[in-house]
């Protein structure tokens, strides 16, 4: 889901709700008005008032402004009186500052920048293991803290960890680097760059995170089938865009080129890109072309190495 649908879908349910509040309302007010005469009189009355009043204010003449003004205030209190007792009160809204309307003079309300960013991560949730992706459970014990091969996994991944807490801490869509995560399947470069993912979304910032085959599988048919390019175009201006498993996809010439064209684009544009892949920087080089290659050159390279957790983790049960 794109930031401008997730926008789009939390004003479309805040209006729904308004108009339920003020239908329900107005039945209410109109049911009341039907069987009680005096409150059927009492709100004619000050809508005359209202009307009378505004011209008279006009006009100057203080002394009828003043006895209007105390008419509409004894029939004000005579109208509480009768909706206190039939249980009728103002309608509450959900949000007090824009009263429901998702905005304050003229600009979006917070309340509709949170429940936009509810929606996107909720539908990142739905489809990926957002919930049990933290900084907080990723667990460096299943990282050897002992040498292999002159690199030492435990320490090793205790810096990649710091980097991505402190990527997240002074994210900046302008300024921030782009990353490269490599290594074997079942090192946790998807875990790291779904707590990423979790923390800039929550923060407010406009992520797309996908599977490399999904990502360009989705593009192609947009392309090919609907002639449109909302996924392409939302893939080029977010903030921060994140490619899982780069490699594990069919590579035909038409994802080869839109790939570059991605990365290529969004380096020239200053946006930050993060990639997860299987392959070494040779292996994308053949598979991809040396140009594609030649941009994720210019990413901030990290080796993840250690043993598969998933099959530790299997061990374990």
């Amino acid at each position: 889901m794109t930031r401008e649908q997730s926008y789009n879908l939390a004003f479309e349910k805040q209006k729904q709700v308004l108009r339920y509040k003020k239908a329900t309302f107005d039945v209410a007010m109109q049911n009341l008005k039907d069987s009680n005469p005096d409150f059927a009189k009492i709100n004619s009355r000050l809508s005359f008032l209202g009307a009378q009043i505004a011209t008279i204010a006009i006009s100057g003449d203080t002394k009828s402004l003043k006895k209007l003004q105390d008419e509409m205030t004894e029939l004000s209190a005579a109208r509480d009186v009768i909706l206190k007792s039939a249980s009728i009160g103002d309608i509450v809204y959900d949000c007090d500052a824009c009263q429901d309307t998702g905005y304050i003079n003229g600009k979006i309300c917070d309340c509709i920048h949170n429940a936009a960013k509810k929606i996107r991560l909720n539908d990142l949730s739905s489809s990926l293991p957002l919930d049990s992706c933290r900084f907080e459970n990723f667990d460096l014990n299943y990282y050897k803290n002992e040498d292999i091969d002159g690199a030492n996994p435990r320490k090793r991944m205790t810096s990649i960890l710091k980097l991505c807490r402190e990527y997240v801490i002074n994210f900046n869509p302008k300024t921030s680097e782009s990353l490269l995560f490599m290594g074997d399947t079942g090192l946790g470069k998807t875990h790291l760059t779904l707590s990423i993912t979790y923390e800039l979304l929550n923060g407010g910032f406009d992520v797309i995170y996908g599977a490399a085959y999904n990502l360009f599988s989705d593009m192609e048919t947009e392309h090919f089938e609907r002639h449109t390019n909302t996924k392409y175009n939302a893939a080029i201006n977010c903030d921060l865009l994140v490619i899982d498993d780069l490699g594990g996809e069919f590579v035909s010439p038409y994802i080869q080129s839109l790939l570059y064209n991605i990365i290529n684009t969004r380096d020239l544009g200053g946006k930050p890109t993060i990639i997860n892949t299987n392959l070494s920087m040779g292996e994308l080089a053949n598979k991809y072309t040396p140009r594609v290659a030649s941009r994720l050159i210019k990413y901030t390279a990290k080796k993840f190495i250690g043993n598969d957790i998933r099959q530790l983790k299997a061990l374990q049960k």
